[in-house]
C-alpha cells in the first residue's frame, strides 16, 4: 500500500460570518490517514468544517471542526468493534473512504480558498 497526497480547496460565498461553501475531491477506495487544515488568514473563528465521504452503502462523517480557524494536523479515526458489534474501548482505525471526499464550510466570511486541506490517503 502507498500513501497519496491530495489537495482540496474550499471557497465561500455569502455574508460575513454566515458565508458557506463546499468542494468535492474524487478519490480511490482508500483509508484516510491524515489531513492538514490550512485556514485563510481572514477566516473568522466561527468557521465550521465538515469532512464527509458519501460511502457505499452509507455516508460517513470523517471529521467535524466547529468554531475554529486554527491551522492544524488532524488524524481522523473510527472506533473498532468486536464480533458482536460492540465498540472496543480505546481501539481505533483509519476510516475507509469510497468515491469522494466532500468538505463543507459554514459560518465563514466570503473568501477564496477559505480552507485548503492537504489530505493523505493509504491506497
Amino acid at each position: 500500500m502507498t500513501i497519496e497526497k491530495h489537495e482540496l480547496k474550499v471557497s465561500t460565498t455569502g455574508s460575513a460570518g454566515s458565508a458557506s461553501g463546499s468542494s468535492v475531491l474524487a478519490v480511490p477506495l482508500s483509508e484516510l490517514v491524515a489531513c492538514y487544515v490550512d485556514y485563510h488568514g481572514s477566516a473568522p473563528s466561527t468557521t465550521d468544517l465538515t469532512l464527509k465521504s458519501p460511502g457505499n452503502p452509507v455516508s460517513v462523517t470523517l471529521m467535524t471542526l466547529t468554531n475554529t480557524n486554527t491551522d492544524a494536523w488532524k488524524y481522523p479515526t473510527v472506533n473498532l468493534h468486536d464480533n458482536v458489534g460492540a465498540a472496543v474501548t480505546g481501539a481505533y482505525a483509519a476510516p475507509v473512504v469510497h468515491g469522494n471526499i466532500t468538505a463543507d464550510l459554514a459560518q465563514c466570511d466570503a473568501l477564496t480558498d477559505a480552507v485548503v486541506l492537504t489530505i493523505y490517503l493509504r491506497v
